[in-house]
């Protein structure tokens, strides 16, 4: 028998909305044999944790975005699943809405969808956040009124080769890139954009292929855009443009590859959905496989654990199992947990 996989869920709390049930980062366990869940707890209180970052060289350690006016970032530990704070940092920006943990496990990078300002955070040995070394401020708008009025960073990643680091725009329609020397005393240099993507896009979130192709969905759209990377001026072209699902008022959320980058996920709000396609052409082709009820309704994050796809479901308050088929098409299971406001699901 396998040992349950332990999941850490953000949630969303009277910080951002004082409708919203959640009081921090609750904690589950996947069951890998069966799909099923249980627990469900919170384990820390923390200001609306509304998305998780684990270390990629200390897997008990993950950061938390606190999405509020005043934005934060949070570090947590475990040691048999009980958690401890690592501290606290300030993001300078409002409504911080992602982090990203540097692969050296040295720096996070915090989005701030208020203001579209990208801070960037050193660690300390004992996984601490300290605050901003650096504070990246973007600019811009787009058509659509009441969400692209100025800057809205949204998501970050590194580009393929590691080099730049990106930033998705939803507010300006663009991805910006800065050099990331995580070596270096000041790492962050060269800014500039990447690519203009089509006006009222609204990029959300990213996928990197090993091939140097990124896959963005653009969460006002309703598609997924392909670009190619150029390392050599730090740019992108788009080579393709496809709808994220059937319903074009649908609004994209999460968006990630498979372990083996032969299949990319995209979750649909408002149809509740989830799309499989399958990467072809070395990373430069999808093609549509399925699109699937996700079990729940407005499926904010979603996270893959071997053959299983695991949603949060903000609106029904719940996690949903989806069951990965040999295809890498995710079928309905029963298994389902209840957890008030989920916005991010991470495995340990």
């Amino acid at each position: 028998m396998s040992d349950p996989r332990l999941l850490w869920i953000g949630t969303y709390t009277a910080a951002t909305d004082p409708r919203a049930a959640g009081v921090g980062v609750y904690r589950a366990w996947l069951d890998p044999a069966t799909g099923a869940l249980s627990g469900g707890e919170p384990a820390a209180a923390a200001s609306s944790p509304s998305f998780l970052a684990v270390h990629p060289h200390h897997p008990e350690r993950f950061y938390a975005v606190n999405e509020r006016a005043e934005g934060t970032v949070s570090g947590f530990g475990s040691e048999a699943a009980v958690l401890r704070s690592l501290g606290s940092a300030g993001t300078c920006g409002g409504l911080p809405c992602h982090v990203l943990v540097h692969p050296a496990g040295r720096h996070i990078v915090a989005c701030d969808y208020a203001d579209g300002r990208v801070s960037v955070h050193r660690l300390l040995p004992c996984g601490a956040p300290e605050e901003p070394l650096a504070v990246l401020r973007g600019s811009g708008s787009g058509p659509v009124r009441g969400r692209q009025d100025g800057p809205h960073a949204h998501s970050s990643a590194l580009a393929p080769g590691g080099e730049y680091l990106l930033v998705a725009d939803l507010g300006a329609d663009v991805l910006r890139r800065y050099r990331f020397d995580a070596d270096a005393a000041d790492p962050v240099s060269d800014p500039g954009t990447a690519i203009h993507l089509e006006p009222g896009t609204g990029p959300r979130h990213m996928a990197v292929h090993p091939s140097g192709h990124i896959y963005v969905v653009g969460e006002l759209d309703a598609r997924v855009h392909v670009l190619v990377w150029d390392p050599a001026s730090a740019t992108a072209r788009e080579t393709a443009v496809l709808p994220a699902g059937a319903d074009p008022a649908g609004l994209p959320s999460e968006i990630a590859l498979s372990a083996d980058a032969s299949r990319l996920y995209v979750a649909n709000r408002g149809p509740d959905t989830v799309t499989a396609f399958e990467v072809t052409d070395g990373g430069a082709g999808l093609r549509r496989l399925a699109e699937v009820p996700c079990g729940g309704t407005w499926p904010r994050h979603f996270a893959l654990a071997g053959e299983w796809l695991i949603v949060a479901n903000q609106q029904s308050a719940e996690l949903t199992v989806l069951r990965l088929d040999g295809s890498g098409v995710p079928q309905p299971t029963p298994h389902r947990l209840s957890v008030p406001d989920p916005a991010c699901v991470l495995p340990a």
